[in-house]
């Protein structure tokens, strides 16, 4: 079976990788595609301009140059660069930039010719040509609780809110926006002593699992049981204004914690190195 894994180049798509080439890159034959949209309200607003910092730009800028500058060898860590994680599960990894116009992402599944897609922090609309690809259909990780929480930014909303839990969906990726059959969702309990960001990290990491027991019972050749969604329950979160912060702040809610953060970047570290030790305010 050929898998398409399509996600960002940025820290959680690097982290989803850790975590789930090691579970399917020696049974399956694995391409990565490896895309960052270009938001232009994360220059209007400036929480969202921080958050693109620490997810994207110290990690594409700094973390992993420097990573690869040190030979990308192998030195006990629990997690390595994409291109150390290319090398050592000999997977294909293209990295294609901005793709959300013309056909650009279609060519690139055609390219591949995968029996199945599986996309998760990806943030780009498969158009109907390159859905008809893969033999198997197209699923996506959700970060949202579907079709409650369709649209960007779920778990920032269901903080600011005040809810006690997110979750994350895996569904069929159909020709709507997070409107395909539903296979599981798996709630997340929210900590409010925690970042939004460690909470964001943390829901997608508690997805990575039902990912790999999908494409493995795929792999088996079973049939996907699967819910089609209630149109009328679907409600997209909209794009958090400046007020919406404001708002998510009056809850006491961090955008970003250095602990945590820091907590995360040495996972990258080799074993024996010391976890990096950080104040406790917070970052941002």
């Amino acid at each position: 079976m050929k898998i398409l894994l399509c996600t960002k180049r940025d820290l959680v798509g690097n982290m989803m990788l850790n975590r789930l080439l090691p579970a399917l890159a020696d049974r399956y034959q694995v391409e990565v595609l490896l895309a960052n949209r270009i938001r232009p309200e994360t220059a209007a607003v400036a929480e969202l301009g921080w958050l693109k910092f620490f997810e994207q730009d110290l990690p594409n800028r700094l973390l992993f140059p420097l990573l690869d500058q040190r030979g990308g060898a192998d030195n006990g860590s629990r997690w390595c660069s994409f291109d150390t994680l290319a090398r050592r599960h000999g997977v294909p990894m293209q990295d294609a930039g901005h793709i959300a116009r013309g056909a650009e992402l279609t060519r690139r599944v055609e390219g591949v010719m995968p029996d199945l897609i599986v996309s998760f922090q990806f943030g780009f609309i498969f158009k109907p040509e390159a859905l008809d690809v893969p033999r198997l259909g197209a699923l996506n990780l959700h970060s949202g609780a579907l079709p409650r929480h369709a649209g960007v930014n779920p778990t920032f909303w269901c903080m600011k809110d005040g809810e006690p839990e997110a979750a994350c969906t895996l569904h069929w990726i159909d020709r709507g926006i997070d409107t395909g059959p539903l296979l599981e969702v798996r709630p997340m309990q929210l900590d409010y002593t925690r970042s939004l960001f460690s909470n964001w990290v943390d829901n997608y990491r508690n997805g990575a699992q039902m990912i790999e027991d999908a494409v493995h019972a795929l792999g088996r050749g079973e049939q996907l049981p699967s819910t089609p969604q209630v149109d009328a329950e679907r409600h997209y979160v909209p794009k958090p204004t400046p007020a919406d912060f404001a708002a998510l702040a009056e809850r006491g809610v961090r955008l970003v914690d250095t602990d945590d953060y820091l907590a995360l970047l040495a996972q990258y570290l080799p074993a024996q190195a010391p976890v990096p030790l950080a104040p406790a305010a917070a970052a941002a």
